[in-house]
């Protein structure tokens, strides 16, 4: 609602769990919550996840870049350190948001108003 157009998240996220998949749940939970949040608000979502062991931990790198309509743009790999670059397009934030008017049609002056009658229970 501010006009961000770019959403930088940095995390040590831990694998875990592979539940017969060749991806863990963790990193497909992570992907998935990630581009729901570039479509969602309609920006640019790049992540940095840390890669490499410590601690008996595994962190699985793969970071990536969702662009405003959560396609992936990047994909760095899983379980190495590497440098991945992504290039993106200012311009394709106003061809999104021309189609898909999300946040312009939000009212948070209504959402606010709500939350404060549920917290004051009534």
């Amino acid at each position: 609602m501010d006009g961000a157009d770019l959403f930088l998240l940095s995390s040590s996220s831990p694998g875990r769990g592979l539940n017969g998949e060749p991806k863990l749940e963790s990193s497909a939970w992570v992907e998935h919550t990630n581009r729901a949040y570039a479509g969602l608000f309609t920006v640019f979502v790049a992540h940095a996840n840390r890669s490499g062991f410590e601690d008996g931990l595994n962190y699985w790198g793969g970071s990536t870049v969702f662009d405003p309509d959560g396609n992936l743009l990047t994909h760095a790999p899983y379980f190495e350190e590497a440098l991945t670059l992504s290039e993106i397009d200012l311009n394709q934030l106003h061809r999104t948001r021309a189609r898909l008017p999300l946040l312009r049609d939000e009212r948070p002056e209504l959402v606010q108003r709500e939350l404060g009658r549920i917290l004051n229970g009534h």
